[in-house]
């Protein structure tokens, strides 16, 4: 049972062990994955789960911005694209007079008018209005010599602008534009965006405030792109103030809603400008270039542009949800797994939403990639070793001794998976354990003993029939001590009984009940299999009534053998003493008076026999250490007179070891005075009876051999039975309970009575007593 106990220990640490190695490799393997799924940039739910997000953001717009959109009124009004810069001239000279703010052109002059005059009367006009921004933009191909360069306004709308401001978006691999960088240009002079320019214009502080975005030291082709931001763009329910930009012409829009506002000019009109895919386009089928840029700079006048974080900080929010995850299921196991990772995966999205509020963007595909990975990964190493753990938890249980008659569970002979395997194996072994438990309750139920089984604390958990039975209201009786009491328990009803201790002291207690029952505890702790603590006790009172009652019996006849029985027959023999005495003194014989003496000793002698039979069958022995020497001396000195009448010669062997045994030494003695008895009445007249005393393997033996007429093999076998005798001698008394005394006696004492006998020759009775290990002192 211990070599089982630390088997199952040692394996549910070893199983544990194991979890922990896998649960540490798995660890170790899926940050350095997670990580370096942040670091690649090309993960396309990336740009879904932004979409999803930004169309949440409360980004509100800014009531100073207007856009004057070059729209199909304004073309139908003005006429076809390009119009003249004159036209661009009288547009500014009609803002001037209302004093907006800024003026941002998304309109690129990068090559001359239809003349030089034109082109000089529109840059007076921007330099009368001194608040317009032009635009400048990277040229798509790229020279021969391999040098990027841009499309900045010509020389003299160069010199009256307010500033110049690169219009360039960044488009992903979806071909969605979603970013911008702030600065971008060649090496030796890169410019800023015009939204920028345009937040310099109406904000001077800014510029003592650094760019939002990462800033990048890198470039490429000559080319240099710095402080990247995503764009914050409106809801699709959300647009920006605008205006026609024949209107403004034609002088419909009064001063006051042009007066300190941001203008932006762009071209809105299908077909006519710069048109791009934006997660705001919806159906639309793309959004204007004016639009794009009205967005950036809503965001940088609220101060919500929205920055992405820099690599080793994406790597370490990816890694965070994986590791809490695993932490989260190491502690809880698989039964939460699945909510949990729901959970990480809804506070990761949560994390982004926020950081998104506040102007940050953190790519969350990794660590969703990761919770995956860490979900499925660590379950299918903990389920494998579990499922290893149960197959010899299985296949212990199915080399535990069987108590019913159940087939033994072989896993090679199951078809389907390993799952499966065990499922098939699981269920044998929860009908074996539903068997079993249902056997051993109705075997308690069913015994014949009041039976109680017992929590530690006394609480009752199952009483069997037999217990309910010896009390009325069993349901008021939950506790041990409880019931007990209502049966009399004196230990229960004594005071100072605590519950505590209360099984130590209840086993082998007898005790009489009010309805006058004999019953006896007995107390039997129920062991865990596993440590083997103490998990409950096994409470049994046992019936005692009928054989205390059958005692009694026995004491009431015992009393009436030696005392009522005996005196009258003591009484006849005293007046028989008397009367003969007196009849010898007057000289006569009385016959008569012989013969009564004659039966009434006989009838004594029958008493006495029957009387040392009962007590030798009984259980009332005052066993203690003796010297069977001493004892064989004892019984021959009381045949002596006997011997001597028969002139019967008794000779003792005796072994040079002293032969101590645990006896009661009256009825001992008794037992051997009736062999001895028996082997003189059985004996000629002349002969001898020989007593061995001897030591044989643990075995004190004391062997009577006599020389009488022996005894039939058949009769040897009723031998010790009462009332069986076998000599037709009559003049050899008895009725046959000297024997079965002895055997009595014997068995009483551990030992064995055997007899050897052969017709004619005479009769050996070895009477074989075990010694005691201790000397006597």
């Amino acid at each position: 049972m211990k070599v089982e106990r630390r088997n199952s220990f040692s394996m549910s640490r070893q199983l544990f062990n194991r979890i922990a190695r896998e649960w540490i490799v798995v660890t170790l393997i899926l940050i350095p994955v997670t990580a370096g799924f942040s670091l690649t940039h090309t993960l396309g739910l990336d740009a879904l789960i932004y979409d999803r997000l930004l169309s949440m953001n409360r980004l509100n717009a800014d009531p100073r911005i207007l856009l004057v959109n070059i729209d199909n009124r304004s073309l139908v009004e003005i006429g076809r694209w390009p119009w003249s810069r004159d036209v661009h001239a009288k547009l500014i000279d009609q803002l001037t007079k209302a004093e907006p703010a800024a003026v941002l052109f998304d309109v690129i002059f990068s090559e001359p008018g239809l003349s030089p005059d034109i082109d000089q009367r529109f840059a007076e006009a921007l330099c009368r209005s001194g608040v317009v921004v032009l635009p400048s933009i990277r040229r798509g191909i790229e020279q021969s010599d391999g040098v990027s360069t841009e499309f900045p306004p010509i020389e003299p709308l160069r010199a009256c602008a307010w500033g110049i401001g690169h219009i360039n978006v960044q488009a992903d691999s979806d071909g969605v534009v979603r970013s911008v960088h702030l600065r971008e240009g060649l090496v030796d002079n890169p410019r800023l965006q015009m939204a920028w320019v345009g937040n310099l214009l109406i904000n001077p502080a800014a510029r003592t405030k650094d760019l939002p975005g990462q800033a990048s030291q890198g470039s490429a082709q000559g080319w240099v792109v710095d402080h990247f931001i995503r764009i914050p763009y409106l809801r699709s329910t959300q647009a920006f103030s605008s205006v026609s930009y024949s209107s403004i012409l034609r002088g419909e829009v009064p001063d006051s809603m042009l007066r300190d506002r941001i203008i932006l000019i762009g071209a809105t009109a299908p077909g006519l400008g710069d048109r791009y895919v934006t997660p705001i386009s919806g159906s639309a089928g793309g959004t204007a270039g004016i639009e794009i840029q009205a967005s950036i700079l809503n965001g940088l006048l609220q101060g919500r542009s929205v920055a992405e974080f820099s690599d080793w900080l994406c790597a370490f929010f990816a890694v965070v949800p994986v590791m809490l995850l695993l932490m989260i299921m190491w502690l809880s196991g698989l039964r939460f797994a699945l909510l949990s990772s729901l959970s990480v995966v809804a506070l990761t999205l949560l994390a982004c939403l926020v950081l998104l509020q506040a102007g940050w963007w953190w790519p969350p595909t990794a660590s969703l990639l990761g919770v995956l990975l860490a979900y499925s990964v660590w379950n299918w190493r903990r389920s494998s070793a579990a499922l290893g753990y149960l197959g010899w938890e299985l296949a212990r249980l199915d080399q535990e001794p069987q108590v019913l008659p159940e087939r033994t569970f072989e896993e090679g002979r199951i078809a389907g998976d390993i799952i499966q395997q065990r499922i098939v194996a699981l269920e044998r072994a929860v009908d074996q354990v539903r068997n079993t438990r249902r056997f051993m309750t109705d075997g308690l139920e069913h015994l014949p003993v009041a039976s109680l089984m017992c929590r530690k604390n006394g609480d009752v958990l199952f009483a069997n029939r037999c217990a309910r039975a010896l009390v009325r209201d069993y349901s008021a009786h939950s506790r041990l001590s409880v019931y007990l009491q209502h049966l009399g328990h004196p230990d229960v009803t004594a005071p100072g009984f605590s519950e505590s201790d209360q099984f130590k002291t209840l086993c082998d207690v007898e005790f009489r009940t009010p309805q006058g029952l004999s019953l006896r505890t007995e107390v039997a702790p129920m062991m865990t299999a596993e440590h083997g603590a103490i998990a409950g006790w096994l409470i049994s009172l046992v019936d005692l009534t009928s054989e205390r009652e059958a005692e009694e019996q026995r004491a009431s006849m015992l009393r009436f053998l030696s005392h009522d029985l005996r005196a009258p027959h003591s009484a006849i023999l005293s007046l028989l003493s008397m009367h003969q005495a007196q009849e010898d003194k007057e000289g006569g014989a009385a016959t008569l008076f012989v013969s009564i003496e004659q039966q009434v000793r006989r009838a004594l002698r029958l008493t006495d026999d029957f009387l040392q039979l009962t007590k030798a069958e009984s259980s009332e022995y005052s066993l203690e250490p003796v010297l069977l020497d001493s004892i064989v001396q004892d019984a021959v000195d009381e045949v002596w007179a006997l011997a001597k009448s028969k002139s019967i010669a008794i000779k003792m062997h005796l072994h040079d070891e002293e032969a101590v045994v645990l006896a009661d030494p009256g009825l001992l003695c008794r037992a051997l005075f009736n062999l001895l008895e028996n082997a003189i009445k059985y004996s000629p007249d002349n002969t001898q009876v020989n007593v061995t005393l001897s030591v044989d393997q643990g075995w004190a033996v004391c062997a009577i051999a006599d020389q009488g007429e022996g005894i039939t093999s058949e009769n040897i076998a009723q031998l010790f039975q009462s009332y069986q005798r076998f000599s037709k001698d009559p003049s050899i008394g008895g009725v046959g309970l000297g024997l079965a005394m002895v055997k009595a006696v014997v068995e009483h004492h551990g030992g064995v009575i055997e007899c050897h006998s052969k017709v004619g020759t005479g009769s050996v009775f070895r009477l074989k007593l075990p010694l005691l290990d201790e000397p006597l002192v």
